[in-house]
């Protein structure tokens, strides 16, 4: 058995050898030079009480004719798990882009927004004169073979001439768990959102990571929050299929614009010793543990205790906690508004019912990062609008419960030195309520306008309440 898998590995190794030389590679590095760009962010992290920019630099790609660029949107991505369980928001915000071509033009660019899923960005090339640009035309790709041999550009250090190098990477398996996902070996994370082309020369994907499964399930908007723990993940890279670029070029993410589906339930995973322990035949599932009230699910007549074992007639082969987000990804991609069908087992009375449920999918709810936010600059803090992880977070009733959550405070300014904190939700300013960044904005002009000496903040803290008194200095 060794014998005949040392054999495979060097015919595998052969062929790869073969299909290299095969590439054009000059014609292909002549071609992508026309629309693989040098993308400069600088961008303004904020974070408590702290303030730094920070620049990256990374390949781009063009892939629309009037400038539309990917990149590497990780560097500016601020949905992270620490913000929805604090409350405190981590805040990258592109504050410059930059399109740098490799014959020496430079634009500047337009952020759009970032995929929170592939985390690729889009940005806008702002053109001089109404140019238009080369751009990439990816060709559909269904299915990889194990030894399928791909390329891909890396941008190199910025005093190596010429910038681009080519790697040479291999299809090593077509993962079926926790997602369907073409897994490369040779590729490295530098070469994140690079084109891959295949052995004709075609545009077959990008090169991105399988989403880790137990980090996922942190979603920064909590659309539903499974009961697993999360450990350390080995990134594996593989491809971004032509088709799912296609998807997000034709409708790429905007910040503030959300289009992604929300089901309102919590849940867990239908694992076997449940589903012996019940009685139940089925190779996997959902849990719903608990429904938000006047969600999508809420409306549909969803319960708790009832199992989701279909989604669009599809079995749900969810029998561990690990693959919860899967799930959780399938119906946030279906979209707001779409229209999804559940098989549910109802458990009553020491029976077993089975249900059909169909329900239109509502928008999710903005995240931390998405929601609107006002700085004000005597006081030295910015403030956002509460969304549906803060009211999660601390159990609270949106119908009763109004305030404004400090996302930032400057370090030195009155509201730090006074006792503000990132995270706080502050409910009042000087016995004027506070709903909202527009009433906090009102609240912070007339104080500027009145300049009295000092100003009594009413805020939410670690579910309690205080009044703090900060002194002003106008």
């Amino acid at each position: 058995m060794l014998k005949y898998s040392s054999i495979v590995i060097l015919v595998l190794i052969l062929a790869c050898g073969v299909s290299a030389r095969d590439y054009d590679y000059d014609k292909l590095l002549k071609g992508a030079e026309k629309y693989v760009v040098e993308v400069n962010i600088q961008t303004e992290v904020s974070f408590g009480t702290q303030t730094t920019d920070v620049e990256s630099r990374g390949i781009g790609t063009i892939v629309t004719p009037d400038g539309m660029v990917i990149f590497d949107g990780r560097p500016i991505d601020s949905d992270d798990p620490f913000s929805t369980m604090t409350g405190m928001q981590i805040s990258a915000e592109p504050t410059k882009i930059e399109i740098i071509f490799f014959d020496g033009k430079t634009f500047e660019a337009e952020f759009i927004g970032i995929d929170r899923f592939t985390k690729l960005g889009f940005a806008k090339i702002i053109p001089k004169d109404n140019e238009k640009f080369e751009y990439v035309r990816f060709s559909d790709r269904k299915k990889f073979q194990i030894g399928d041999m791909l390329i891909s550009l890396m941008l190199l250090p910025e005093y190596v001439d010429p910038p681009l190098s080519v790697d040479i990477g291999m299809v090593t398996a077509n993962l079926e768990e926790p997602e369907k996902f073409t897994l490369t070996v040779g590729f490295n994370e530098l070469e994140l959102v690079s084109v891959l082309f295949d052995s004709t020369g075609a545009a077959v994907g990008m090169l991105g990571y399988m989403t880790n499964p137990n980090l996922a399930s942190m979603s920064p908007n909590q659309m539903m929050d499974p009961f697993g723990q999360m450990e350390d993940f080995f990134p594996l890279l593989g491809v971004i299929s032509a088709d799912k670029i296609k998807k997000l070029i034709d409708d790429p993410p905007k910040k503030g614009k959300v289009t992604r589906g929300w089901l309102g339930i919590y849940l867990q995973a239908l694992t076997p010793d449940i589903a012996e322990f019940w009685g139940i035949q089925a190779g996997g599932g959902i849990i719903v543990n608990e429904v938000v009230n006047g969600s999508p699910a809420d409306s549909a007549g969803f319960k708790t205790g009832d199992i989701i074992v279909t989604l669009n007639n599809e079995e749900i082969m969810v029998d561990k906690e690990e693959n919860i987000p899967i799930f959780q990804r399938e119906i946030s991609e279906m979209g707001a508004n779409a229209i999804v069908n559940f098989g549910i087992l109802r458990r009553t009375d020491g029976r077993v019912d089975t249900l059909a449920l169909a329900l239109n999918l509502a928008p999710a709810p903005i995240t931390p990062s998405e929601a609107p936010d006002f700085k004000d600059d005597n006081f030295e803090l910015k403030v956002r609008d509460m969304v549906f992880a803060d009211y999660n977070l601390y159990n609270l009733d949106p119908a009763k419960f109004k305030g404004v959550v400090v996302k930032e405070v400057e370090s030195g300014g009155w509201a730090s030195v006074g006792g503000i904190s990132p995270g706080d939700i502050i409910q009042s300013i000087g016995g004027e309520d506070i709903g909202s960044i527009e009433d906090a904005r009102t609240i912070f002009e007339k104080l500027e306008e009145d300049k009295p000496k000092e100003v009594v903040f009413f805020v939410f803290r670690d579910n309690k309440t205080l009044f703090i008194n900060i002194k002003t200095d106008w």
